[in-house]
């Protein structure tokens, strides 16, 4: 993720730089308020004005992690796939996403910002992404672009979500997501992985609740034309 900070926050970031989040750790933790807190934001950029004694350079990348929930859902295949194939969409049920834009002038790329609550602040992390061509009705994937990176880390991401009909109507959805790790947090993000998986479960049924309730709605307003 290439990376901005708010002007401020500077030495406070280095001070801490040995408990920098993993991409597990900030899934871990759902964004939360803070009125008043402050808020520092990584956007897309070199961190510019902050010195590197060489440490960042030492944090190689060891492994990819994957995480994966899965569910069945009482709705047609079909809608399931528009909810999913829509990515602005997706914040309404996946809550530690705020926000997903697609990019006007190329819509395969979008951008996806996380909020967390992190070390008594507020912080956004955002990065562009590159839907991979899908599989009508069967896959839908993406991986971030390559010079994305938290606090000078590259970490790149990817994620799929599989369809599966299991009747006329119904289906089972299974959303893997996998990021890569540096040596350093292989350990920590490893411990981490079933939380992660609980949030991402919990995205899963909120999303099967979303798609039953318009399906629902559906019926009762062609019942009642």
């Amino acid at each position: 993720m290439p990376v901005t900070v708010h002007a401020g926050h500077s030495s406070s970031l280095i001070a801490q730089r040995p408990r920098v989040p993993s991409a597990a750790t900030i899934l871990a933790r759902p964004r939360g308020a803070a009125g008043g807190q402050s808020k520092t934001s990584f956007s897309g950029r070199g961190l510019g004005g902050v010195p590197d004694n060489g440490s960042l350079r030492r944090w190689s990348m060891a492994q990819w992690l994957e995480n994966k929930a899965q569910v069945d859902v009482q709705a047609p295949l079909e809608a399931c796939w528009v909810l999913w194939d829509d990515r602005e969409r997706i914040p309404q049920w996946m809550p530690w996403i705020k926000s997903v834009k697609v990019v006007e002038s190329d819509p395969r790329m979008s951008r996806w910002t996380l909020a967390t609550h992190q070390f008594g602040r507020d912080w956004e992390f955002s990065w562009l992404a590159r839907n991979l061509p899908p599989i009508k009705n069967s896959k839908i994937h993406w991986v971030s672009e390559r010079g994305s990176a938290s606090l000078g880390i590259e970490i790149q991401n990817r994620g799929q979500i599989k369809f599966v009909r299991t009747s006329p109507s119904s289906c089972n959805i299974t959303l893997i997501i996998s990021y890569e790790v540096p040596d350093v947090l292989v350990p920590f993000a490893n411990a981490l992985t079933p939380l992660v998986e609980g949030i991402i479960q919990k995205d899963m049924e909120r999303f099967r609740e979303y798609v039953t309730a318009q399906e629902r709605a559906k019926t009762e307003k062609a019942a009642a034309a």
